[in-house]
């Protein structure tokens, strides 16, 4: 029987409980002396305030805001060598990174989508200073010109729209400033790696003009052997970036920012390691069945990625309640895949695929701040030309020699349009008591005009489950959805602050750049309910904080993949769901020199009805006699089984302790992070399952109070654990891909 955790009704008995407890420890209510009184305590050695922009109507404090959220520096993430999205999971309760080929896979309380090609869109979006980056490939790129990232959990789809359905990742910059400041590092590193920073900003006309400019380089040699003589090994990155940031204040009134950035990437990323012993007729000339750090690939895959943006951020205090906010971006990126996607060393299925996204977007909005209301309305506007070209080559090899080749060519051209009009607001009956109630409309067109040919030397081996070909289809759908947002939050006293809301959720509808049937070539959208109370609490002068939060989704209409043949995979609607969940995070400061963490995660899913889940042909033998296995229609009742990389429980641990030294301070800090077993497939068979593993880094430094340097030296992965970040359902093999192993690097950094 499966353990259930806390439901809503629990989660809601648990605040009422704390809410006495904190009544009866501090009887004194809310007051405008409180911010005050909290900077006093942390001057003092208690834990600092944070604050955020979550809630989009200008800063806050992160224990007085009603959302479910980690806040981490950018200077907290460089002193832990965090480059993308991936190294998130290791900071973040509840999240968790996948990856195919140069896709993120981005899951936060459960959900996610492994459903990231070219027609599909993330369920987490990431945002880079409120511009949506659409296409998942994009989103690892490394953090450059970080001030804070903002990871907020849960749908977020009134304030941030489509697709924010698990939740959101803001990428917050830090503006250019009026006095001229800089930082340089470099890290260097096992695998011959190097990494360089770099950012500078000041004023060209003080006090109207300011300007900034950053940079990273990335390089490193490769983490995997590919045993396939004369084949090169896998893992080695060469990647970099350019931002810069334009400010003009012509009056205290306005604000112009104009940013820009580049990005180019080349890596050997995929490496497809064995995880069980090969299943085809014939056995393989190479077994690695046991070493995820060993491959056998006849042709390793390579991800070639570039991109470059622009945006233009307006603000205009219109009256000292009133602000105006424009904000207009474009973006391109390009994708290039090359590899083997039969996981073996035979020349067998060979797949190229080619992207191209250019988006733009354009938002307006106002944000109103009185003493009794904070509220934000607003229009959006997004369009997208996503161009594609993927390639299939299954050529015949020792397992079937009779057979002759079959080449498909897939070229989708995608087009997609959205538009929103948003508007929340918090009103506060009284000084303690806030009620919150938004709402957002939105209008999604896909269109999809794609051609599809499939060629053989003789045509009758094509199959009877095959398709004609070629084909040529084109389909047109739009999707309207309502998503609003209900919550109340009650300031208890300045230590205690609970809240609850009620959220939907939306994930746009999409199209199917495989499909060769006119009727499936669209899918609709998914729609989830999301209810959620919490409590966040200092205590002891701000020495101890304590953060709950339980939570309950229901969901339907769920986007699932389907399997069609070797890399080729298509997308339907099949599938409701279920989740529970309860958070816990603390950080306590006994001492002003020691900082402690612990966060805990549970997690509760399930499949409510799921009866035609997709097999894919590798795991065929591994369901064969399964009483939810359907041998003729090949189709897996997955109904009650748990949602794809959702472990029941997950924790982190860490620490950081400073000692005081003449003209510095040294420190040594260490991260942990564990988690159960979690399931990529919905048959969740073990063979699709990632076991119990944890990480662990550590690093150990020092910081000048002279000439502003620091060095450190990282490891991270110390106990060198070797773990999946993805397991991969095509090939010939039952295949994943790996985490990165230990590394160990030195970094040195100069602040001026």
């Amino acid at each position: 029987m499966k353990a259930k955790i806390t439901t809503l009704r629990g989660a809601s008995s648990v605040a009422i409980m704390l809410m006495g407890l904190s009544q009866a420890a501090n009887a004194q209510t809310a007051s405008p002396a409180d911010a005050a009184v909290a900077q006093q305590e942390s001057d003092a050695g208690g834990i600092q305030d944070i604050v955020v922009t979550a809630t989009r109507t200008g800063e806050t404090q992160l224990q007085r805001t009603p959302v479910a959220m980690a806040v981490l520096s950018g200077d907290s993430l460089s002193s832990r060598n965090a480059v993308n999205v991936k190294d998130l999971v290791n900071l973040t309760p509840n999240m968790s990174v996948g990856q195919t080929t140069a896709n993120a896979q981005i899951y936060v309380r459960g959900i996610g989508s492994n459903n990231v090609f070219t027609g599909s869109d993330p369920s987490v979006t990431v945002q880079s200073d409120g511009v949506y980056i659409a296409r998942a490939y994009s989103q690892f790129s490394d953090f450059v010109d970080i001030d804070r990232i903002e990871v907020l959990r849960g749908p977020q789809g009134t304030l941030y729209g489509r697709n924010s359905i698990g939740g959101t990742i803001n990428l917050i910059s830090r503006k250019p400033s009026d006095e001229l400041v800089g930082k340089a590092q470099l890290t260097v590193g096992n695998y011959s790696a190097v990494q360089a920073q770099a950012y500078v900003s000041g004023p060209i006309v003080p006090g109207v003009v300011q300007a900034s400019l950053a940079g990273n380089y990335i390089r490193h040699d490769a983490y995997v052997d590919n045993i396939v003589p004369g084949k090169p090994n896998i893992g080695a990155a060469n990647r970099g970036g350019l931002r810069g940031q334009l400010r003009i204040t012509p009056s205290d009134s306005v604000e112009l920012i104009t940013r820009a950035d580049w990005s180019k990437g080349d890596e050997r990323i995929d490496a497809y390691a064995h995880i069980r012993a090969p299943v085809a007729a014939a056995p393989l000339a190479s077994s690695t069945v046991g070493n995820l750090r060993k491959v056998a690939l006849d042709n390793p895959p390579r991800n070639r990625t570039n991109g470059h943006g622009i945006a233009q951020e307006i603000n205009v205090d219109l009256n000292p309640a009133l602000t105006f906010k424009s904000l207009t971006a474009y973006r391109y990126s390009h994708y290039h895949f090359t590899g083997d996607t039969d996981a073996t060393e035979i020349p067998f299925n060979q797949a190229t695929q080619f992207d191209d996204s250019k988006q733009f977007s354009q938002e307006f909005n106002l944000v109103l701040r009185t003493d009794k209301l904070q509220a934000i309305a607003g229009a959006y506007y997004f369009h997208e030309k996503d161009n594609g070209v993927f390639l299939v080559d299954i050529k015949p090899s020792i397992l079937t020699p009779a057979a002759s080749s079959a080449f498909s060519t897939i070229s989708p051209r995608i087009k997609s349009e959205s538009k929103a009009v948003f508007v929340q607001g918090t009103y506060h009956i009284t000084d303690e008591l806030g009620i919150t109630a938004g709402l957002r409309y939105t209008r999604d067109k896909k269109t999809i005009n794609q051609s599809y040919l499939r060629t053989s030397q003789n045509p009758a081996t094509l199959g009877a489950t095959v398709p004609p070909f070629p084909f040529f289809g084109s389909s047109t759908r739009t999707y309207d959805a309502f998503t609003p947002k209900f919550g109340i939050d009650y300031q208890v006293n300045r230590h205690f602050f609970l809240y609850a809301s009620a959220t939907r959720g939306y994930k746009s509808g999409g199209v199917n750049f495989v499909a060769s049937n006119p009727l499936a070539l669209a899918f609709g959208p998914e729609k989830i309910w999301a209810y959620e109370a919490g409590l966040k609490s200092d205590w002891f002068e701000n020495r101890l904080r304590v953060n709950i939060t339980a939570f309950r989704y229901n969901y339907t209409d769920l986007q699932v993949q389907t399997t069609i043949t070797a890399g080729l995979i298509s997308i339907a609607n099949a599938a409701t769901a279920r989740t529970n969940g309860l958070e816990i995070e603390t950080t306590a400061k006994p001492i002003p020199n020691l900082t402690l963490s612990a966060n805990l995660a549970l997690l509760d899913t399930e499949y409510g009805s799921f009866p035609n889940a997709s097999v894919p042909n590798t795991y065929i033998p591994y369901v064969t006699g399964n009483p939810q296995f359907n041998p003729t229609t090949r189709l897996f009742n997955a109904s009650g089984n748990r949602l794809n990389l959702a472990p029941r429980t997950s924790f982190s641990l860490s620490g950081r302790y400073d000692v005081d030294m003449p003209s510095g301070t040294a420190f040594i800090r260490g991260d942990y992070r564990h988690q159960s077993r979690s399931f990529n497939e919905p048959t969740n068979v073990l063979i699709s399952s990632q076991k119990a593993y944890g990480i662990l880094n550590l690093g150990l430094g020092y910081e000048s109070d002279r000439g502003g340097w620091s060095a450190q030296l990282i490891g991270k992965n110390v106990l060198n654990k070797q773990y999946l970040i993805s397991i991969v359902s095509s090939g010939l093999v039952p295949n994943g891909v790996a985490g990165d192993p230990r590394t160990v690097a030195i970094q040195l950094t100069k602040n001026f």
